[in-house]
């Protein structure tokens, strides 16, 4: 199955109660050929309204985090752990994220990124399988291994530094470093001559 098949049986998904909600279901953007992809946890808003991941206020910061660690769109593939909309302050349940989960498992067995960064704590918890109990400042700053020799990045959430001051904040200098941890891991250095 590749990418556009997936993203049009997701889009037709009815296996929870949130694509009741759901205006333009949010698949993914960026480079399917990336070696790094970044996972966040939901569609909010602008997302159900435009059909593309992370464009609202989180977005427009995640764009700020990508070009100040010289990163592009080409360079990224962006998706989310659950593809439909979920209100705002509403907690995302297990029942929603295990009937998403296996459209990121194609994702990522389809794109074989070197790296995924995840952002914020459900879906960091979700794709290195740990218990709800654990917390993000326990598993941040660490690199773990995911399946066939894919690393996991797991950082803070947009949302969380916007809550927590925005771009002149530590949550968004502690990002930066977690995406520079993430680009230097993508670099071959056996293509550089010496």
């Amino acid at each position: 199955m590749n990418l556009q098949e997936l993203q049009e049986i997701a889009s037709t998904c009815v296996l929870c109660s949130l694509h009741e909600g759901r205006i333009k279901p949010v698949f993914a953007k960026g480079n399917p050929e990336a070696k790094i992809m970044i996972c966040g946890m939901v569609p909010a808003d602008d997302e159900n309204r435009s059909g593309i991941p992370f464009v609202g206020r989180a977005g427009k910061l995640l764009d700020q985090i990508l070009e100040d660690t010289d990163l592009t769109l080409n360079d990224v593939y962006i998706t989310n752990l659950v593809k439909c909309y979920l209100a705002a302050g509403k907690p995302l349940e297990q029942g929603w994220v295990d009937a998403c989960l296996p459209y990121l498992m194609i994702q990522i067995e389809t794109i074989r990124p070197r790296v995924i960064i995840t952002l914020g704590k459900d879906s960091s918890i979700n794709l290195l399988g740990m218990n709800n109990k654990t917390s993000m400042g326990s598993i941040r700053g660490k690199v773990f291994d995911c399946v066939d020799e894919i690393k996991i990045v797991p950082t803070y959430h947009p949302s969380y530094i916007l809550r927590n001051g925005g771009k002149s904040s530590k949550p968004y200098q502690i990002v930066i470093r977690d995406f520079q941890l993430a680009t230097q891991m993508t670099v071959d250095y056996g293509d550089i001559p010496f």
